[in-house]
């Protein structure tokens, strides 16, 4: 009798260990985990002769298409914003290989082009609203309306989160007015979509001040955007998330050796 106790005992010493081991293995596998957030703009189907901003915030939705086929061909796993944001909750299990698709500034193409890609391969995404552009046309570019946002949030593939109210320079303002603009922001979101659990905010120009993120951060928002590069789980700050810009035509072997 006690010979078999023992033995039992010796057995569940060597399951409680493995299972111990392969925990810290995951866990080490999955901190070493990239983590990289794809940055677009707007989509023209003829790309100019020329551009003022040299190619960098406009694509093509062909090419767009081209660069997630290549992301699934090779094995990512697209996230929403939530998603990351779960997993460094540990609610859900990051992917070994995740890639997340963001855009900015709210521009109507990415409803009437990109939509219906996101909806052909099931994948998510994010798009940072200029709250005072929307549903206007702007030195004849148009902007989403809020039944576009609408639709594409309860399709469950699109996020709509903040890119400010106005579009200036933050790091030019005082932190309290940044913090007013953007709390201004999410409460025209939240009446025309209803309440957002999960907030993130992405600065436009990137311009930030250390003061600027002290305040959103002790006013709600939990991701905060303004760099460029790329993320990494083990040392993941969510009050200083970082991009990739796509330019003009990038193919996605290009973005995966950027990656990588």
């Amino acid at each position: 009798m006690m010979k078999k106790l023992i033995i039992i005992i010796i057995l569940a010493i060597i399951v409680i260990t493995g299972l111990f081991i392969f925990k810290q293995y995951k866990y080490h596998q999955r901190n070493d985990v990239k983590i990289p957030i794809l940055l677009y703009h707007d989509f023209v189907t003829t790309v100019p002769d020329s551009d003022p901003d040299n190619f960098s915030y406009i694509n093509t939705p062909q090419s767009f298409e081209e660069n997630i086929k290549t992301f699934l061909d090779n094995g990512y796993t697209v996230l929403s914003m939530s998603e990351l944001n779960n997993a460094t909750k540990e609610k859900i299990e990051l992917p070994s290989k995740p890639i997340l698709i963001t855009f900015d500034d709210g521009y109507y193409s990415n409803y009437e082009y990109i939509y219906p890609i996101l909806q052909k391969y099931n994948i998510k995404a994010s798009i940072f609203i200029v709250t005072d552009k929307v549903g206007k046309e702007i030195n004849g570019i148009k902007y989403l309306g809020w039944n576009e946002c609408l639709e594409m949030q309860n399709s469950g593939l699109v996020e709509i989160f903040s890119h400010s109210k106005k579009h200036v320079f933050f790091d030019k303002l005082p932190a309290r007015k940044v913090r007013d603009d953007v709390i201004e922001s999410y409460k025209i979101i939240e009446e025309h979509l209803g309440k957002k659990d999960f907030k993130a905010f992405a600065y436009p120009y990137g311009a930030y001040t250390n003061e600027t993120v002290r305040a959103l951060k002790n006013n709600g928002i939990d991701f905060q955007i303004y760099d460029i590069g790329i993320n990494h789980f083990n040392s993941f700050d969510k009050d200083f998330v970082k991009r990739i810009n796509v330019p003009c035509e990038m193919t996605g072997k290009e973005i995966i050796e950027e990656i990588q």
